[in-house]
């Protein structure tokens, strides 16, 4: 049986990452995975992940919690690095 963190892992997703996508997209962390990997390939839907995680990023910002703001920002990174933008 393949748990979440099978799931999270097999789509090189991070924490942060299924945290900030959780908050755009309202579905549950493993739907998260299931459309991360249903768009791997698509660069719009790519740009419009990342759009929810800096839409997470502001969240945190607005909390003045610099250290997870910096660990958001990479996870950011993390994501734009893996996934197809252009």
């Amino acid at each position: 049986m393949l748990t979440f963190k099978d799931c999270a892992d097999y789509c090189d997703l991070s924490d942060d990452e299924i945290q900030g996508l959780l908050q755009g997209t309202h579905v549950s962390p493993i739907e998260v995975c299931a459309l991360v990997q249903q768009y791997a390939d698509d660069p719009r839907e790519c740009r419009k992940m990342v759009g929810f995680l800096q839409e997470y990023l502001e969240k945190v910002e607005r909390q003045a919690d610099a250290k997870r703001a910096h660990e958001v920002h990479q996870a950011i990174n993390h994501f734009v690095a893996n996934h197809p933008m252009i």
